[in-house]
């Protein structure tokens, strides 16, 4: 299978290209500088150069893939807008892919880890402390979104999620070899 993986090289991404190479798929992964195309290279995956505000260049990485797996995020918003500035970059991100994968059955998983100290040396998990914002804890592990875009038999045409909201070590499964059923 051949999958475009969004942030390859970061926190949660370091560990999903290698075990998807591993297992057998062709990863191709978006990398904005020199380092994180070397990084890329490194685990065995192909390198698309590009940042996440080019949607032409990720629409048609989207098209040309078998599949999406989105755990990147806009982090240069951090300091100009917190997190809704993060929520709100994400949005015609996902809007792109829609366009791209409309149709096809190609899935689109999206996840991120932007509730995790990205300190621990491993994979967050739901036993590990949520990170204190304002009041309120965030999740530690981030969240998982699996959604499939509209397809000729969905009868509104809309598109949705499959699933969300999960921590992501309880979404994830072993990936297993390109050759076993999906």
């Amino acid at each position: 299978m051949r999958v475009f993986v969004t942030g390859g090289t970061g926190h949660s991404g370091s560990y999903i290209v290698p075990e998807l190479i591993a297992a057998g798929h062709e990863v191709t992964g978006l990398a904005r500088s020199e380092m994180a195309a070397a990084a890329l290279s490194a685990f065995g995956a192909k390198v698309r150069r590009g940042d996440l505000e080019d949607l032409d260049g990720l629409m048609e990485a989207a098209a040309d893939s078998d599949g999406v797996i989105h755990v990147a995020h806009r982090q240069d918003l951090l300091p100009f807008g917190g997190m809704d500035a993060v929520s709100a970059a994400e949005l015609p991100i996902m809007l792109a892919y829609g366009e791209a994968l409309a149709g096809t059955q190609k899935p689109l998983v999206a996840a991120g880890s932007i509730g995790s100290s990205g300190q621990l040396g491993r994979p967050a998990t739901e036993e590990d402390p949520a990170l204190p914002v304002g009041d309120e804890p965030r999740a530690p592990c981030g969240f998982a979104t699996s959604w499939k875009p509209p397809s000729s038999t969905s009868p509104s045409g809309e598109c949705g999620p499959r699933s969300c909201g999960l921590p992501t070590s309880r979404t994830a499964r072993p990936i297993g070899p390109a050759s076993s059923p999906r």
